[in-house]
C-alpha cells in the first residue's frame, strides 16, 4: 500500500493538484505514514482530516503527528 501512496503522491506533486481519500481500513493511513515520514513538512503536505459528529472543524492531523500515531498505535479515524 504504501508504493500505491507513493505514486499518489508524486503524481499530485507533478500535476500540482489536492487528493483527497477516505478509507476506515488502518493500514491505509499507516502505510500513509510512510510516505510523510520520506517527506519535507509543507504547506502542501500530508495531512489527515478526522470528521467528528456536531464538531464544526474537522481534526488535522500533520505529516509529523501522522508518522507518532502510526509508531505508536494511536487511532486517527
Amino acid at each position: 500500500m504504501s508504493d500505491m501512496w507513493k505514486l499518489i503522491w508524486e503524481t499530485a506533486k507533478r500535476l500540482n493538484v489536492q487528493v483527497f481519500a477516505t478509507t476506515h481500513n488502518s493500514d491505509c493511513w499507516t502505510s500513509l505514514a510512510a510516505i510523510a515520514s520520506q517527506e519535507n513538512p509543507s504547506e502542501q503536505g500530508i495531512t489527515i482530516h478526522r470528521i467528528e459528529k456536531g464538531k464544526p472543524n474537522s481534526v488535522v492531523f500533520t505529516e509529523r503527528q501522522i508518522v507518532i500515531a502510526a509508531e505508536r498505535g494511536i487511532e486517527v479515524r
